[in-house]
């Protein structure tokens, strides 16, 4: 692995770890205590999240506020969380990292349907139409390409059938169920959390 891929995998786990303490970004967290669970030094940690883009200040380390325009919402919190209206695998994280019910809009972008989801960590709650599918790049369980993952949107849509133009445009993406792809996303949580093999 080269040292950009390291400072990758490093990076995606530092920022899954801040996903997960600040309570998707309601609450700063301590730099000690960030770095304490990802498995990094301090000084490690605070370069880290400067290459994230998070914000550290007197030693609480924020991830800022959603993206305007997103129209994921995490439920009894106030606001809106997610990464855009394409859909995309955050709201997966946010419902594992929070344990929280997140709700999810989202428009085919080859039918014009409308899709809404709802989950919690362990379970989808409602799919309409029961036929939407996500659309996904490499998930990178080896975590070459995990930090592209935890950012990137990832596209629904109302079918397999009206995906098929992104799949081809996408070559090495999949489709899954949204069913399926919870489970995909609590096998990259695994991953984010699995204590690397160097502690710092």
């Amino acid at each position: 692995m080269t040292t950009s891929q390291t400072d990758r995998v490093a990076a995606a786990r530092l920022a899954w770890a801040a996903l997960k303490l600040t309570r998707a970004g309601r609450h700063p967290v301590g730099v000690d205590r960030l770095a304490a669970t990802v498995g990094v030094a301090p000084a490690e940690a605070r370069r880290l999240v400067d290459l994230i883009g998070f914000t550290l200040h007197r030693d609480l380390v924020s991830t800022g506020p959603a993206p305007r325009g997103a129209h994921h919402r995490l439920q009894p919190a106030e606001g809106t969380l997610g990464a855009g209206p394409d859909g995309t695998v955050d709201m997966f994280l946010l419902a594992i990292a929070t344990g929280e019910r997140v709700h999810a809009a989202a428009i085919c972008p080859v039918t014009g349907t409308r899709i809404r989801i709802e989950l919690v960590s362990h379970a989808i709650l409602l799919v309409d139409p029961p036929s939407a599918v996500v659309a996904a790049v490499d998930l990178g369980f080896g975590l070459d390409g995990v930090d592209g993952v935890a950012c990137a949107g990832q596209p629904f849509f109302a079918s397999a059938s009206a995906a098929a133009s992104w799949l081809v445009a996408n070559p090495g993406g999949r489709i899954y169920q949204v069913a399926a792809y919870l489970a995909q996303a609590h096998r990259l949580v695994a991953a984010l959390e699995a204590r690397p093999k160097y502690v710092l």
